[in-house]
């Protein structure tokens, strides 16, 4: 066996890789952050994982737009400068997240579609509405599942117990 890393498998949202010395190592890429927008760009929800920009609403505005002009045959991610944004569109709701160009787009695409099923299930059937008056319970439930731009709960049942404290 040569002393490269053997990829093993990849899950929907961790890379794990498997070295010959039975060292596990994990891939260094992370998000950066998560907005939810409407279609005029208006954002509804964000949440950083790394530094904020100077100027955090100009900045939201511009990545919106740049989904929102997008046309519906278009690939779901674009890259800008040093990040990759991912985006999906549920109804009148875009769910933007901005990471490093290293991440695998389909595991942050499903990473989106699992946060929706989160936030579907906790408010039955999110809507626009919803996000602007429970915005401290779409945080916990974002904080409960991505922690310092990493994923770390995907188990649904677990997620949705710290909403379920309050």
């Amino acid at each position: 066996m040569s002393r490269s890393l053997l990829k093993l498998g990849t899950s929907s949202f961790a890379r794990i890789y498997w070295h010959t010395t039975s060292t596990l190592l994990y891939d260094n890429s992370m998000i950066q952050f998560v907005l939810i927008v409407n279609r005029r760009g208006q954002t509804r929800f964000a949440r950083y994982y790394t530094h904020m920009p100077d100027d955090c609403s100009a900045f939201e505005l511009s990545i919106a737009q740049q989904c929102l002009v997008r046309k519906p045959g278009e690939a779901l991610f674009l890259e800008i400068d040093t990040q990759t944004i991912v985006y999906r569109v549920y109804g009148p709701l875009y769910f933007i997240v901005g990471c490093d160009q290293g991440e695998n787009v389909f595991a942050i695409l499903e990473l989106i579609q699992y946060c929706v099923e989160l936030l579907d299930r906790y408010f039955e059937k999110v809507t626009e509405l919803d996000l602007m008056c429970g915005l401290e319970r779409v945080t916990i439930l974002f904080d409960e599942v991505i922690s310092g731009g990493h994923i770390v709960e995907t188990d649904r049942e677990r997620a949705l117990a710290a909403l379920a404290e309050l």
